[in-house]
């Protein structure tokens, strides 16, 4: 049962409400505002319509039921919004916030009511968590959509939910006690991408011990999602479309086309509007799947749902693993707040069911979470900036060397592999050890590049400058991590622990 909770003294709003009827919803109706407090802290109410033009003192009730955090929709009558006076403390929502004009008649008032009531049976059946204005705009196109029998282009990048939203069509729609049946396009060649959407008769190729259903035909009177559509071949492209038309298709190695009645729900993270530009997708095509597109907003755009979304999924985690973990810390939730989410909501999923499962009890605290997500963390890419940049003095010369002497290490090990020393045996963390020498060297003093041999310069040949800046860092770095433990720190950076005594020494550090 989904309550309304009415706050208005105008009669005739009133007596509209007496022969208001919407299945499956119960209305309440208060003249007093702590009466209708009282009522919505219980938790259980869906919107909180507020006739704010009977109450002079309305914004403290505003203010009062968005503290509240109740997961409700708010609708004011009569109010351009919460917030108006400037020396107000500013109150983050949890509901989506809905104003209406003075003029608003009665009628207006409950079509809205109405809105909000079908855009929260969407959300409930589909489990697309988040009450921004970007999320309401997804849940908005999907209530539309999923009852027209149409196909939908899902656009928006890796991890914001595509096939979720896929699933909320389905589930909305009236093909919703029929199949969903998902296909990913990516990383298949156009001969068995065929086959998987179309299936495949015994005997087509070798391997063919029996017939095989594509996909088409699983969907038959149902939902057929494509993830990554624009990875389709172009001449698959063809193939796909004239059996989009019609609905016939033909298996791989058969002779009777079939048929089947499918709704086509395609999803991809490329533009494809640039795509057809640059003649990698069909022109054709691409309007035939774009009848409705949905955008899927990257996380860092709402960041407002980023606790709404934390909360859901540490629940999900707890049910799943039966722990007890109560929430996150203010610090926490701070840090997950200030990160930009390159991954968007499943590295988001993905940090929080870390972190659940490290903690297991309690409170989630900054320190809980990965090393690179605390304070001063920073989260760049292994080369920051490009070579010669006008910003090249920006270079983060630590990083860099780190980056070089991983790279050094994979070539000496490729390089052990190639001449037959892959069975010699390895030092401590998988490196080579022999006063630095690699496997593969003679005796004679041949030393690494990183440095080595009794003659030791903190670069080869002399070399000063930015780079012993960075190889400095390095070791320094080495050291901090390892608590000053020269072993450990000789283990990280691929060197002997001699090697690193001399480094420190040579350093001064």
């Amino acid at each position: 049962m989904r309550m309304v909770v009415l706050l208005s003294r105008r009669h005739r709003l009133y007596a509209a409400a007496a022969g208001w009827q919407m299945p499956g919803v119960e209305l309440f109706l208060f003249d007093s505002p702590s009466e209708a407090l009282a009522k919505l802290s219980l938790g259980k109410t869906a919107v909180f319509v507020f006739d704010t033009r009977d109450y002079p003192r309305h914004r403290h009730v505003v203010r009062k039921f968005l503290s509240m955090r109740v997961d409700a929709d708010l609708v004011l009558v009569g109010n351009e919004g919460a917030g108006d006076d400037p020396h107000e403390p500013a109150v983050a929502p949890t509901g989506a916030v809905t104003s209406l004009p003075d003029t608003s008649e009665p009628q207006e008032i409950f079509q809205t009511i109405g809105s909000h009531l079908r855009l929260r049976r969407v959300r409930e059946n589909s489990g697309i968590v988040g009450r921004s204005q970007a999320i309401q705009e997804v849940l908005s196109l999907v209530a539309h959509a999923a009852p027209l029998d149409v196909n939908i282009l899902i656009l928006g990048e890796s991890g914001t939910g595509k096939e979720l939203v896929a699933r909320a069509i389905h589930d909305n729609s009236k093909r919703a006690n029929g199949p969903f049946v998902s296909l990913n396009c990516g990383a298949m060649s156009e001969g068995v991408l065929e086959s998987e959407l179309f299936g495949h008769a015994r005997g087509a190729f070798t391997g063919a011990v029996a017939d095989h259903d594509g996909v088409f035909k699983r969907a038959d009177g149902g939902t057929l999602f494509l993830d990554e559509v624009a990875e389709m071949p172009l001449g698959m492209q063809t193939r796909f479309l004239r059996s989009l038309e019609t609905g016939e298709f033909t298996p791989v190695g058969g002779r009777a086309p079939r048929t089947s009645n499918i709704r086509l729900v395609a999803a991809t993270h490329r533009n494809l509007a640039d795509d057809v530009a640059r003649g990698r997708f069909r022109q054709d095509l691409y309007y035939r799947l774009r009848v409705v597109v949905i955008q899927t907003p990257p996380l860092r755009v709402h960041p407002e749902d980023i606790p709404i979304l934390a909360e859901a999924f540490l629940r999900a985690e707890n049910e799943k693993h039966r722990l007890h973990v109560r929430g996150l810390t203010r610090a926490a939730e701070q840090a997950l707040l200030e990160h930009d989410w390159p991954g968007n909501v499943r590295e988001l999923r993905n940090l929080i069911s870390s972190a659940v499962v490290m903690k297991q009890a309690g409170l989630v605290d900054v320190t809980d979470l990965p090393a690179d997500w605390r304070p001063g963390a920073t989260h760049r890419p292994y080369l920051p900036v490009p070579l010669g940049a006008a910003n090249a003095p920006e270079l983060d010369m630590a990083m860099l060397a780190s980056t070089l002497l991983a790279i050094r290490q994979e070539i000496r090990e490729i390089k052990a592999v190639l001449i037959g020393g892959a069975d010699r045996p390895a030092g401590p963390g998988g490196a080579w050890h022999q006063a630095d020498t690699m496997p593969w060297e003679p005796a004679t003093g041949v030393v690494e590049t990183f440095g080595g041999g009794d003659a030791y310069s903190p670069l080869p040949g002399g070399a000063g400058g930015d780079l012993q800046t960075a190889e400095r860092a390095l070791v320094e770095a080495a050291l901090k991590a390892h608590g000053g433990n020269r072993r450990q720190a000789a283990d990280r950076l691929g060197i002997s622990e001699r090697t690193l005594y001399r480094k420190i020494r040579s350093y001064g550090l």
